[in-house]
């Protein structure tokens, strides 16, 4: 740990290597370094929980529980632009919950080799649907602010008085702030920065750029398929970046023994197989490397063991929240309801468990809200005959419950 505490120092120093805004830049590997120059305390505080990581993996039993994670998502945005849609939000738990579970549909491009090692966490995500004092919500809060960037060592995302909002009770949530734009003394190019277990409870929690959420709407290529925040929650969970954070030394390591040991980050689509120490490859399709979200597909099995050793020590709290319930998780279903035809083209049907006050919306891919009506009743007819050919998105919201499903049209 005395050796990642100088790695972390060592990336302070250096700064962050930026390429651009076409190359991944995760910033929590210098987000924790400015942690440890604020409060030195934290070196042997990340230590302490390394060992705890460690006793928990060697004397665990195995439990097969799926363990649910509640997440509350803090939109700070200046223009519509970086408003962005719940649809776009609720695609993005969606993703973690189908890389997280290894339910990805691109797990056929993991290499033959790494197959094996490819796991279900066990871990899902939920919106949560309860706030600190016990009201509903969506799981979305949103504040306009006449910020256009939110700096990184500063943590101005995380606090009302810097422009941000303060964290809702972090012991209960994973504290997700989405913004405009995330700087660091001043350079640009991060998309996004985690806080590992052991920081401080008022700014614990994920930070992401606006553009880098989801699979629809403002998200953008090539980092549009929602793997920034699989990636940073693994941070948050207590996993490192795939190569050590070494600085292409081959010295480094991830604290997991499946990983195959790598000199440097890669970025893009590498082909396959890349070496770069000597092994017989880089896992450059590991979530915890810096490659573009399409070549990105797997955790590993001793990933899976850091991350559930991690919620159940520092974040066991988050499993008994209470915050996050069964039927409110991944497509937030909690209005049970069904679209036919689908695909379709004059219209679509859509039927309700239950009649409720109820507004519909359709959204284009964008995000973009095209149709706005509202019902009282079970069965719905919404007129789609004007709709180009393509895919859209049905909302529906009642005064306590949500729901989204897509749809497609073929005229």
């Amino acid at each position: 740990m005395a050796k990642l505490y100088s790695i972390l120092i060592g990336a302070l120093i250096l700064g962050l290597s930026l390429t651009g805004y076409s190359q991944r830049n995760c910033g929590t590997t210098n987000y924790t370094a400015h942690q440890i120059q604020k409060d030195p305390s934290l070196a042997k505080t990340f230590k302490n929980q390394e060992l705890k990581i460690k006793h928990w993996i060697d004397n665990s039993k195995g439990d097969d529980e799926i363990i649910y994670i509640p997440v509350i998502f803090h939109v700070l945005y200046k223009s519509t632009v970086t408003n962005i849609s719940d649809a776009q939000i609720y695609s993005q738990i969606d993703i973690l919950n189908a890389d997280y579970s290894r339910q990805n549909l691109d797990t056929t491009d993991t290499p033959s080799e790494f197959k094996i090692l490819g796991a279900d966490t066990r871990i899902q995500f939920c919106v949560a649907h309860q706030t600190p004092t016990g009201n509903w919500t969506d799981g979305i809060t949103r504040t306009s602010t006449t910020k256009t960037t939110f700096d990184m060592s500063a943590n101005e995302a995380k606090f009302d008085s810097k422009g941000g909002i303060d964290a809702w009770n972090t012991e209960k949530y994973l504290n997700i702030w989405i913004v405009p734009e995330i700087i660091d003394g001043g350079v640009s190019g991060i998309l996004g920065y985690a806080q590992f277990p052991g920081g401080a409870l008022a700014t614990d929690g994920v930070v992401v750029g606006y553009n880098y959420i989801g699979n629809i709407g403002a998200a953008s290529y090539p980092f549009n398929k929602g793997r920034t925040l699989t990636h940073e929650i693994g941070h948050y969970l207590n996993l490192y970046h795939i190569w050590g954070d070494d600085f292409g030394a081959c010295t480094g390591t991830d604290q997991v023994e499946d990983t195959p040991n790598q000199a440097s980050k890669n970025f893009g689509c590498p082909a396959h197989p890349h070496a770069s120490c000597s092994n017989d490859g880089d896992m450059f399709q590991n979530y915890m490397d810096y490659t573009n979200d399409a070549c990105m597909n797997l955790f590993t099995i001793g990933q899976k063991e850091r991350m559930l050793a991690a919620i159940n020590t520092s974040r066991a709290t988050l499993k008994t929240s209470g915050v996050c319930q069964a039927n409110y998780i991944s497509k937030q279903k909690n209005i049970q309801f069904n679209i036919s035809p689908n695909p379709a083209n004059n219209y679509i049907k859509i039927n309700l468990s239950e009649a409720n006050n109820t507004e519909i919306q359709v959204l284009d891919i964008t995000a973009k809200v095209i149709i706005k009506e509202f019902s009282n009743n079970k069965t719905i007819i919404i007129n789609t005959s004007e709709l180009p050919n393509g895919i859209y998105f049905l909302q529906l919201k009642s005064d306590t419950k949500t729901g989204i499903q897509k749809f497609i049209i073929q005229q």
